[in-house]
């Protein structure tokens, strides 16, 4: 006989354990099944490792550049084995923490791959071993993985993907980074940290080239001054592995260049992992990419079947799916909670560090609304220029007619802290005036999104409007 759920959640990520553990708290029966890691790819091979090799890189350059105001130090050096140690050490606490979480909420928990058999039911393989669980309702949320592309075929070894990558198994002497988006970028500040020569190559005219232009103009500035090379409006077109080099044909606006590398890391982007769950048998709809489709409350158009996280498109965030995850556990408990939060906050944790949420000045622009640009830059905050952060600055737009605020980013270090404060006042309807009296602590770099909102009325009081 068949075990039975109310909910079986497939995929232990952000958007999966945190659905099981929210519908266990609302007294739904729950299971939850996971083929490799509890906290998927954020806690085991993104979100949390890279964060732990970028802070201690971090470190490194910050220590660095504090010679010219005065600390004394010698060469500054990375232990390697340390920080894999360190690496792996946070992984096995944070995702043991899942565990131990999903366990004391009365979640049952499931090892293996999931396929459905019905809108109703599913088989689940563990080695040899298959299992039939029937449930009235369904979440996948089983994430997404790295495209792989034909002239830039995995070995593990050569060329690489993020997985591999954040291992740091070796030091390669030259590295080229395929793809300039978040991942590309964090993993290309690492690697130039820990000595090696990166080069970036991405196909569209910008490095974040879904960022606001500003930001993203800024952000190729500051790699380009960690020496960093970057070929915009360019491809790799071939590639080969001999002995131990990898020989790359890149078609750039300047020509076909033949360059050699140690190391090629691929971030060319994210598909969604939803092939093998024999979804279209039961009639579930998929975008053209594989993306599943659903509504406001992450329902699939088979109405017990919901999608949550990278599996379901949009934004491909952690925090998101963790909050679609609780929208598809309320629904299933009959809740009326839906996924309507008007923007959604990003960071990026290169150096200097970024932030946003909501339009970008461009697609600002596109809908047609006069708008205003409120910025304000760090040299002129007391506590960027006490503590090198110089560069940075906040951009905020708004609504020239309405004054709506519709978006901010942000240029600096702890951006992606000082967001929190943005995604407040916008799921709060707020407007500039509304930002513009909220009160930030001196000295602080959260002065910057309060005088900011001032300079788009020009009445900032630190700078020249």
């Amino acid at each position: 006989m068949a075990d039975k759920f109310k909910l079986v959640v497939i995929g232990a990520g952000p958007g999966g354990y945190v659905a099981a553990i929210k519908a266990a708290q609302l007294g739904i029966k729950t299971a939850i099944i996971e083929k490799e890691y509890f906290g998927g790819v954020c806690l085991n091979w993104g979100c949390i490792p890279s964060k732990t090799l970028l802070y201690v890189t971090e470190l490194k350059r910050t220590i660095e550049s504090a010679k010219r105001i005065g600390l004394k130090t010698d060469n500054v050096e990375i232990d390697l084995n340390k920080l894999r140690k360190h690496k792996n050490d946070t992984i096995k606490k944070l995702t043991g923490g899942v565990k131990f979480l999903l366990e004391k909420a009365g979640v049952t928990i499931l090892n293996g791959t999931a396929s459905f058999k019905s809108k109703n039911e599913i088989e689940v393989t563990d080695g040899n071993n298959k299992t039939i669980i029937t449930s009235d309702n369904f979440i996948i949320s089983t994430g997404a993985s790295p495209i792989e592309l034909p002239m830039l075929k995995y070995d593990g070894e050569k060329i690489v993907g993020a997985r591999e990558a954040i291992e740091i198994s070796s030091i390669p002497k030259e590295m080229l980074v395929v793809g300039a988006g978040p991942i590309g970028v964090e993993m290309a500040t690492i690697y130039q940290t820990l000595g090696t020569k990166v080069t970036i190559v991405e196909i569209f005219d910008s490095v974040l080239p879904t960022l606001d232009e500003e930001i993203s103009a800024a952000s190729e500035k500051a790699l380009k001054k960690q020496r960093m090379k970057i070929l915009l409006s360019s491809k790799v077109v071939s590639s080969k592995v001999e002995q131990n080099e990898v020989k790359v044909s890149i078609e750039t606006p300047s020509g076909e260049k033949e360059l050699s590398f140690d190391m090629v890391l691929v971030s060319a982007g994210m598909k969604p992992n939803s092939g093998n769950l024999n979804l279209e048998s039961i009639g579930v709809k998929l975008d053209k990419h594989g993306f599943i489709d659903t509504n406001d409350k992450m329902q699939s158009n088979i109405s017990n079947i919901y999608a949550v996280g990278d599996v379901a498109g949009g934004i491909l965030l952690a925090h998101k799916a963790s909050h679609e995850g609780i929208v598809a556990a309320e629904s299933i408990a009959g809740g009326s909670h839906t996924a309507d939060w008007k923007a959604v906050p990003y960071a990026v944790f290169t150096d200097p560090e970024i932030a946003g949420i909501g339009l970008t000045e461009k697609d600002a622009v596109k809908t047609g609304k006069k708008i205003k640009i409120g910025r304000f830059p760090y040299r002129a905050l007391g506590k960027a220029v006490a503590t090198l952060a110089t560069e940075g600055f906040t951009k905020v737009i708004s609504d020239a007619d309405t004054d709506e605020i519709l978006g901010i980013h942000i240029f600096g270090p702890h951006s992606g802290d000082l967001i929190y404060s943005a995604t407040i006042i916008m799921e709060m309807d707020g407007t500039v005036e509304d930002l513009c009296q909220m009160m930030a602590v001196h000295p602080t770099l959260s002065e910057a999104m309060m005088e900011a909102a001032m300079s788009s009325d020009k009445k900032a009081i630190h700078i020249l409007n």
